[in-house]
């Protein structure tokens, strides 16, 4: 799709915003061989799937989503009256979500009629029984998906959905859902082997559980993603990167360094997370705990520069460079001490009981003793340099050479 990078800008409004975090997360189209769908088919298919995120950028109404002015959590709109300014990312939140619902409840249909319907001489006929819809909900989706471009036609039997721009995607489309089941399937399989008995489970975990699946399923739906362990994440991020080239640098080199490479794309309870990319590397540490480090890329829909860069998550980590603080040097001592920061004893750390020590740890900044805060502390950023990466490289560098990778 023909978009422009629109990290950290304003949109015409907040479903605009939304959808585009949809188009710039969407893979690169990848076919496979098949003998359900031809190349021709999928390509038509991926093609459609995109079609769908550009019809709905420009008008998000096609499928009830609000035109409400733009706002993410860490940035309020100026010109809303919120009902508790305090609390203000909460109603951006509660905004989001209900958009959120309007192009996740059309995959799902979109991925229901897939695994409902058969294909005949370029129509996808589907049962009306099997939707399970009432007369309303069916018209609103049947209206939908003629705001789509498809063309509908029912009967008291059955609903017929035909295509002008895409004639031959539906083979593509049953694919895709086929694909979909089949990875869920693997996943449940997998799961009720571990846990066992499922009416010995808590509630939650197996509510979590099926949710999960949904979202396998709808996860290669969306993405008109054919091949299912092409994991396009480091493609993704490269490219949605301050400095694609230098990026993905970076990540070479810790791939060759010993780091472990892995990926999510949007699992949770929220769509608030598209895409992630980590690269992890554990060491056993003199202190008994393991350390961590972790170089992770988050590419969200909840803020308003949606990429975020984390170096260092782990609280472990984070004490045992501040206890050898006078150890590194001095522009690693720099780098440590600008994302922590020394302890202004401002009581969050002990304010369920002020007479509990504060939890800084002493340590010598370029020959000064100081005491360093580590609570809650993350060595992250939403504007990656190609200095920040260097330090960052330099810093892992210097852990490397002084600790042992945990068996």
């Amino acid at each position: 799709m023909d978009f422009e990078k629109r990290t950290g800008t304003d949109f015409g409004n907040v479903s605009q915003r939304l959808v585009y975090n949809y188009i710039a997360t969407q893979p690169d189209f990848r076919p496979v061989l098949s003998d359900v769908a031809s190349e021709t088919a999928q390509r038509q298919f991926y093609d459609f799937i995109c079609g769908v995120y550009t019809t709905l950028y420009h008008d998000p109404t096609l499928i009830a989503m609000t035109t409400d002015p733009d706002e993410t959590e860490d940035r309020p709109n100026p010109d809303r009256i919120y009902k508790d300014e305090a609390r203000a990312y909460l109603e951006a939140r509660k905004l989001r979500r209900k958009n959120e619902d309007r192009i996740e409840g059309l995959f799902d249909s979109l991925q229901h009629l897939a695994e409902l319907g058969t294909v005949h001489d370029g129509t996808l006929v589907v049962a009306k029984g099997e939707l399970g819809l009432n007369k309303r909900a069916l018209g609103t989706l049947v209206k939908q998906l003629g705001a789509l471009g498809l063309r509908c036609s029912e009967d008291d039997q059955a609903l017929r959905l035909r295509s002008d721009a895409y004639p031959e995607m539906w083979d593509a489309w049953i694919l895709l859902a086929t694909l979909g089941a089949a990875e869920a399937d693997a996943h449940d399989a997998k799961w009720r082997q571990e846990v066992g008995n499922e009416a010995d489970r808590p509630k939650w975990q197996v509510f979590s559980h099926l949710r999960y699946l949904g979202q396998l399923k709808n996860r290669i739906f969306k993405r008109a993603l054919f091949d299912p362990a092409y994991d396009y994440a480091l493609d993704l991020m490269g490219e949605l990167s301050d400095n694609p080239e230098t990026y993905r640098q970076f990540a070479e080199a810790l791939v060759a360094q010993g780091f472990e490479q892995s990926s999510d794309w949007g699992s949770g309870t929220d769509v608030t997370q598209f895409i992630s990319l980590a690269f992890t590397k554990t060491y056993a540490s003199p202190e008994g705990e393991p350390l961590r480090l972790r170089f992770l890329t988050q590419f969200e829909s909840r803020y308003h520069r949606q990429i975020l860069y984390t170096f260092i998550e782990d609280k472990v980590a984070v004490k045992t460079l501040l206890r050898h603080l006078d150890a590194l040097p001095e522009p690693l001592q720099d780098l440590v001490y600008g994302f922590t920061g020394e302890c202004r004893a401002c009581g969050f750390c002990n304010q369920t009981n002020p007479k509990l020590p504060y939890n800084n740890i002493p340590a010598v900044y370029r020959g000064k003793p100081v005491k360093m805060c580590y609570y809650f502390k993350f060595f992250r950023t939403r504007e990656l340099t190609r200095e920040m990466l260097e330090g960052a490289k330099a810093l892992y560098a210097w852990v490397d050479e002084h600790y042992e990778v945990a068996a």
